[in-house]
């Protein structure tokens, strides 16, 4: 029984593609993205009629912000297997986010939705541009989103940080929202310590208050950069242009202490 569970385990590991995506995934996951993406591309050269090595190759491009690669990536993806291809969709949406097109994105993740209300990957993106969006609805809509998000992984990450960010979304809304965006920024703490995501968040709460808290802001902002720094390839690294351009800090973009802190 031995010998036929490890001669079906390695036909697996030999259909065509799966070395190179599971190459592609280890370089990917080292940070070393020129290499994963020729790996992609091969596996997409062995895998004709595939779209997850599509996907995968977007991912990868729309982390670089070469989106017009993404797109190109994205879209041949669902070309090949349009059922399939819902990564791909999520992909193109992200896509319209960054460049502005927020309207189109968010309608594209809710038809996502539609179809697999329990998709995570959806909910967290569509929550996240109904952030950025910021319509009358979109910071309820969020809160909606991680809510479910959690239900599906209560210990996920970026679904406690976007949730926290929900909340400071909803200030307008809420009055209760310092103390619900604390406690999903203390629960990100507690299940991820060595993340810089709740130091990150706590800091954009401090900037959010009616008056805001520059200490907090700056204290919060050097243990997130500290934790990234320390985190190296693990977290992606500090990045010092992305803090700068974040409208949680616009109070603080002439500081001369926050600049300090940020660096870069």
């Amino acid at each position: 029984m031995r010998w036929a569970l490890a001669a079906i385990a390695l036909a697996a590991c030999n259909e065509p593609g799966q070395t190179e995506i599971a190459r592609g995934n280890v370089l990917a996951s080292r940070r070393q993205f020129e290499g994963a993406i020729e790996a992609y591309r091969a596996a997409a050269r062995a895998e004709p009629n595939r779209a997850r090595p599509r996907e995968l190759l977007g991912h990868v491009l729309f982390d670089l912000h070469r989106y017009p690669e993404a797109l190109a990536a994205y879209q041949e993806a669902e070309r090949v297997e349009p059922q399939a291809a819902l990564e791909a969709r999520i992909g193109r949406a992200r896509i319209d986010a960054e460049e502005g097109r927020l309207d189109d994105a968010f309608g594209a993740l809710s038809e996502v939705l539609t179809r697999t209300p329990d998709n995570l990957y959806a909910l967290l993106s569509r929550a996240n541009v109904a952030i950025r969006r910021g319509k009358a609805g979109d910071a309820e809509q969020a809160i909606q989103d991680t809510a479910q998000a959690m239900r599906i992984d209560k210990k996920n990450a970026s679904a406690l940080y976007t949730r926290g960010c929900a909340f400071i979304a909803a200030k307008e809304t809420d009055s209760g929202w310092q103390a619900k965006a604390e406690e999903a920024f203390h629960l990100l703490e507690q299940e991820h310590p060595g993340s810089p995501l709740a130091a990150y968040g706590r800091a954009r709460a401090a900037a959010a208050r009616a008056t805001p808290d520059r200490p907090a802001v700056l204290a919060n902002l050097r243990e997130a950069r500290q934790r990234a720094e320390r985190g190296g390839e693990l977290t992606g690294g500090w990045k010092a242009q992305e803090v700068k351009a974040d409208p949680a800090f616009r109070a603080l973009k002439d500081d001369s202490d926050f600049a300090a802190v940020v660096g870069g």
